[in-house]
């Protein structure tokens, strides 16, 4: 039996708590986790406590522990990009970021530098991205042109207390008095874009042809949390809503429609382990269905790291996962320009 490959997490809040833990429990025999560390010590303890690892006096230990090859950025996205060149210039051989990669463009340039040139895994959390539901959409586009017209992606989910606190805590650096900063429309329009709708955002820009720049065309906030986006990108038109409601009822779908076809995505929520998405094309000569598994992303983005790592699959190409981050990027900033500086709540 191979020796389980060494993990290392940097931040035990949510992101470790209701993901990373579970599934590297559940794959003890390919993973093992080496050391965590948090701000917060308490729950840094409680963390390692539950998988048996030891905490990490601060991250440049994590990164030096020999015994750790991939290490889970899950800390806020601010310190991402530090935290995660650092990881590569350790010698680690994985880095897995949670959402959103880093802040700009820049650092997002300066990651996949660091990525090619050591020649490290980088890997986004975008669950999405490695449900078989996906898969099997990309196994019908490797043979069949589709030029869609429109694409949707549509998040609704019940109330979530992380979404809640945003609205009134953001993640951004307290005044002086310890009062948290006020969120403005601007602010929490790019919150959405980068926090929620980038789930899908990857999804979205593999569907859209190359060389184009996505254009807003029109950005409104929802309440109590939520937005509206429509974007232009060449010849197609991309809808992008979100919306947290009152009750428990979830419909996440991603849908895909032009002269070739059909396609529609229908997902399991974030945050939970509740199997794979469903799958519908239906071309004009072919159809195909993937019905639902009890496998999810989650649980892929750990198998394809240990491929990439025992050598049975490919490196990502890091300046793609920058890209992701560009497109993103681009439609929060148009975003917030347009919603402007209208009061958040």
């Amino acid at each position: 039996m191979a020796t389980p490959i060494g993990v290392g997490v940097v931040g035990t809040g949510l992101a470790f708590q209701a993901i990373h833990a579970r599934v590297l429990e559940d794959m003890s025999q390919q993973f093992s986790l080496r050391a965590v560390w948090d701000p917060d010590g308490a729950r840094a303890t409680a963390a390692a406590h539950w998988l048996g690892a030891r905490v990490a006096t601060d991250c440049d230990s994590l990164f030096a522990d020999p015994s750790i090859d991939v290490v889970v950025i899950a800390s806020p996205a601010r310190f991402h990009a530090e935290q995660a060149i650092a990881a590569m210039r350790a010698g680690k051989r994985a880095v897995l970021v949670e959402k959103p990669l880093c802040r700009t463009p820049g650092e997002a340039e300066a990651i996949a530098r660091e990525a090619h040139m050591r020649g490290v895994a980088l890997l986004v959390g975008a669950m999405h991205w490695h449900d078989p539901a996906w898969l099997a959409a990309r196994e019908v586009f490797a043979k069949t042109i589709f030029t869609p017209a429109l694409v949707r992606s549509s998040i609704i989910l019940p109330p979530n207390a992380r979404f809640e606190e945003w609205t009134t805590e953001p993640l951004l650096p307290v005044a002086a008095q310890g009062a948290p900063v006020a969120m403005d429309a601007a602010q929490l329009m790019r919150l959405c874009i980068l926090e929620l709708a980038i789930h899908d955002l990857p999804l979205v820009r593999r569907l859209l042809p190359e060389g184009q720049v996505p254009r807003v065309l029109a950005a409104r906030l929802r309440q109590p949390f939520g937005y509206a986006v429509s974007v232009r990108y060449g010849d197609v038109l991309v809808d992008l809503t979100g919306f947290l409601h009152g009750h428990w009822q979830t419909a996440w779908t991603l849908d895909a429609t032009g002269p070739q076809g059909s396609l529609r995505l229908d997902f399991t929520p974030s945050f939970v382990a509740a199997g794979s998405g469903t799958m519908v094309w239906e071309g004009l000569h072919d159809a195909r269905v993937h019905l639902p598994s009890d496998f999810n992303g989650y649980a892929g983005q750990w198998q394809a790291i240990d491929a990439i790592l025992r050598g049975a699959r490919d490196l990502p190409d890091p300046r793609e996962v920058a890209e992701d981050f560009r497109f993103a990027h681009a439609i929060a900033e148009q975003a917030a320009a347009l919603v402007g500086g209208e009061i958040a709540r």
